[in-house]
């Protein structure tokens, strides 16, 4: 005995007369999207890749309606990925698609109305499942474009940053990377050095776009151990101070700025200020800006020298215990802080002055330096810069 299905035979019917008016429906439906969305009918999409796409959908839908219920449809991916290649805005896009599933809807419905209405809600069914597919399917397919795109664009940008921060570009260069870097082609501009807190990871987390809602526009390059950037302070008076208060809200360890300078060309030197303030920054003073502190960025310039240097002023106190030591140079710090008050220091320190005279003293016999001689004290004070800088410096 055989057992029919009066619903699938007419299902099966209907997909069978959609697929085969297909192409003439194409035609249709790729006027309809050209009349009804205006960066189509501007040819922003080539009319044959606009009717197309029509077919491939008509044929995917009705193929659905009839048959199996489609899952995937790989030329809505491939037609998603392209319009993006193309630069058409998804919303224009996903507009095109309504446009199109509504021009569908009405013909399925059109050759559905004299069916039994089972048929018909089925018919819908599916139509509106297959639709589904092929709208989801041109959206992951748009988006994965994009998302390449964007990558290849962050890609060209960081080599570009780079080769500026080498002094690799030619002048007549210059210009051209200034347009794509997004920076104006004239200063002052500035180079930050960011230290990171681990490989691969951003130094100054979002940071263009922090800047840039600061009127700041920058660059940036993500290195082993280092984030570096190139800022334009193109803005009105104190662009320096904020751009510093912003990396120091918002940086993972220390960050160090170059002095301002006014051309391009200049950035491979900035640079390598940059990474004497890095040096010389602080736990406690984490950003720091090249020549701000003379003697910190002198500290800093070159390490293994001023090490040398350091070693041999305070040479003598290698025989106190640790804490004695880091007591003695913790209380000329912070007399110097104080500008030689001997009272500031004290209340600063929480002793009393006698101490601080007495930790004066012992520094002074240790060293064989006095805290009265302006140079001798400014001998103390560069390997004090140096030697509290020990724990957080960079390479040479």
């Amino acid at each position: 005995m055989t057992v029919t299905d009066p619903a699938g035979e007419q299902l099966g019917g209907l997909g069978a007369e959609l697929l085969g008016r297909a192409d003439e429906l194409a035609d249709a439906m790729a006027e309809k999207i050209r009349a009804g969305v205006p960066l189509y009918r501007a040819d922003l999409v080539p009319p044959d890749e606009v009717r197309r796409s029509c077919l491939d959908n008509l044929r995917l839908v009705f193929g659905s309606i009839g048959h199996t219920e489609a899952r995937e449809s790989p030329p809505s991916r491939e037609h998603g990925r392209r319009r993006a290649r193309d630069g058409v805005p998804l919303t224009t896009v996903m507009e095109a698609y309504r446009v199109g599933s509504r021009f569908i809807w009405e013909r399925v419905a059109e050759l559905a109305a004299g069916l039994p209405a089972e048929v018909a809600l089925l018919a819908s069914s599916r139509m509106w499942l297959a639709m589904d597919v092929y709208t989801r399917d041109m959206a992951e397919g748009y988006r994965e474009e994009a998302t390449a795109q964007l990558v290849d664009r962050e890609q060209e940008r960081s080599a570009l940053v780079q080769a500026l921060l080498d002094g690799a570009l030619a002048d007549a260069n210059l210009w051209e990377a200034a347009g794509l870097l997004r920076l104006p082609e004239r200063g002052p501009y500035v180079v930050i050095a960011a230290r990171t807190a681990a490989v691969g990871r951003r130094a100054v987390p979002f940071a263009e776009r922090r800047l840039a809602a600061l009127g700041i526009p920058s660059a940036w390059r993500l290195q082993h151990g280092v984030e570096l950037g190139v800022a334009a302070l193109v803005g009105p008076g104190q662009q320096l101070e904020r751009l510093a208060g912003a990396l120091a809200e918002a940086a993972a360890g220390a960050v160090g700025i170059s002095p301002p300078y006014h051309r391009l060309d200049e950035t491979a030197a900035a640079l390598r200020l940059a990474r004497v303030a890095l040096n010389s920054a602080l736990p406690s003073r984490p950003v720091a800006v090249f020549g701000r502190d003379p003697l910190a960025t002198a500290a800093a310039g070159a390490p293994s020298v001023m090490r040398r240097v350091a070693d041999e002023v305070l040479a003598s106190l290698a025989t106190l215990p640790p804490g004695d030591r880091a007591t003695l140079l913790d209380t000329f710090g912070a007399w110097l802080d104080c500008g030689g008050s001997t009272g500031d220091t004290a209340a600063r320190l929480f002793v009393h002055p006698n101490t601080v005279r007495h930790r004066l003293r012992r520094l002074q016999e240790r060293t064989g330096r006095s805290v009265t001689h302006p140079r001798e004290v400014a001998e103390l004070a560069m390997a004090y810069e140096v030697d509290r800088r020990r724990p957080v410096e960079g390479s040479d």
